[in-house]
């Protein structure tokens, strides 16, 4: 039996901490195209400025569409956030395998065993990014 879904409509939770995007995806989720055009826009709202990486934690029985899988790589690859994917689980990091490698995502992407990892490689990412605008000179 899966686990309840919570208590509001959307089956994650997302919020920005330390710099980042924080997405954790409800246990036994099952994303369509509706709810990822709600992840999208709350992303664009709570990062207007597109340079926040996005950690993800994908658990067990978690079931995303083809049809959002193909929406987050076709609209979120001009955004290009990082995404740092934690999936501890076989069938979610199977899952994320064949996002990254059938999808190819235009953003960034990258699968994590564990969270501590996954913020690491994020924050290295804004890093660079913050680098690479400070070498950009005034116009």
């Amino acid at each position: 039996m899966l686990p309840p879904l919570p208590a509001f409509e959307q089956p994650f939770e997302l919020w920005r901490e330390d710099g980042s995007l924080h997405l954790v995806l409800a246990p036994g989720a099952q994303l369509d195209p509706q709810h990822m055009k709600e992840f999208i826009r709350l992303v664009g709202a709570l990062d207007p400025a597109g340079t926040c990486p996005v950690i993800m934690e994908f658990p067990a029985h978690v079931a995303v569409t083809d049809e959002a899988r193909a929406l987050l790589r076709r609209v979120c690859g001009a955004q290009g956030h990082a995404v740092a994917l934690v999936a501890t689980h076989a069938s979610s990091r199977a899952q994320a395998e064949v996002f990254k490698h059938v999808e190819r995502p235009a953003f960034p992407f990258r699968i994590f065993n564990d969270r501590k990892a996954a913020e690491t490689w994020a924050h290295q990412r804004k890093a660079g990014q913050a680098a690479r605008q400070a070498e950009v000179p005034d116009r």
